[in-house]
């Protein structure tokens, strides 16, 4: 693949910080506890969502696009980052957004992606099941980028977040919240990484994130190892129990959090911590993969 003079340092910070937690637990179970802090790319474009983009976005510049196309719900973090990506860059952009009952004043996600620039159209949710016939009815005019951004070029972004942390450590485990599965299979595409990804599905119905990791990477993959009971109710769902531990995680560590991936991610890495999961001595790397705009208080503050 061409390599692109898209300059990404004008607005996205990376290596992003890995930071080690302190706390009496990690003490207690013998455990070493380190956080990537990958939401500090960038307040709009943050962790995964920079990672998976980032090659897409190489690749339409490459192809000479001009406007970049995909889907997303009224509150996705992916939605939020390509139209802040888009205006950054300067490509236009279009979001086809599940919900015909919806607008772009709708939720906070679609006010702020309208605000950047990006077109908004929005389709029953029977529609939107069938992406595909959504897309043949389109030209050739625009770059397709996947719901939630995860395709083959997608893994290679991650896989450099990956090459941040060992450059600095070797995990045993390396953890991350998941959605779709495109995060964890570009932790498992780096060559170099030789632990295992302990994954935490978001959604209610969550095991079968261990196919489409396997989908992405064309193999079967024997260093996955699935968590699928901290999903409290599905995606985007949470109950005072979620809310309470993110309010005191963000007390004790200053590292702010979301109820839909990275509070639960957290509470699962907790709970595990308690639970002996980790043999003595393991090292283990969390990896705040951004997504902040999912907070209901960052809304409040915005």
């Amino acid at each position: 693949m061409q390599v692109s003079a898209v300059d990404f340092s004008s607005f996205i910070n990376i290596p992003t910080p890995l930071k080690r937690l302190c706390h009496p637990l990690f003490e207690e179970k013998e455990v070493e506890v380190w956080l990537k802090e990958d939401y500090k790319t960038h307040e709009a474009v943050s962790g995964n969502k920079f990672r998976k983009l980032k090659y897409n976005l190489i690749e339409a510049q490459n192809k000479s696009f001009e406007t970049l196309l995909t889907f997303g719900g009224a509150y996705s973090n992916h939605i939020y980052a390509v139209a802040s990506a888009a205006k950054e860059l300067g490509f236009k952009s279009v979001g086809i957004i599940r919900g015909d009952e919806l607008n772009e004043h709708s939720s906070p996600t679609l006010s702020f992606a309208s605000k950047m620039g990006m077109e908004l159209h929005f389709v029953s949710r029977s529609a939107y099941r069938d992406k595909e016939e959504i897309v043949r009815k389109l030209d050739d005019k625009y770059f397709l980028i996947p719901e939630g951004g995860s395709n083959e070029l997608a893994l290679k972004g991650v896989s450099e977040m990956v090459d941040e942390i060992l450059n600095e450590i070797q995990p045993k485990h390396l953890i991350t919240a998941a959605g779709t599965g495109g995060t964890a299979a570009g932790i498992l595409s780096n060559e170099n990484f030789r632990g295992e990804c302990w994954v935490v599905p978001v959604l209610k119905n969550g095991g079968f994130i261990k196919q489409e990791i396997e989908s992405f990477l064309h193999r079967s993959e024997d260093r996955i190892q699935l968590f699928t009971d901290y999903h409290f109710g599905g995606y985007g769902r949470w109950n005072d129990k979620l809310s309470y531990f993110i309010e005191s995680f963000e007390y004790d560590f200053n590292i702010p959090l979301d109820p839909v991936y990275t509070g639960k991610l957290l509470f699962a890495v907790m709970d595990l911590i308690r639970k002996d999961q980790f043999p003595p001595n393991s090292k283990l790397v969390i990896y705040h993969s951004g997504g902040l705009q999912g907070s209901p208080k960052y809304y409040k503050t915005k």
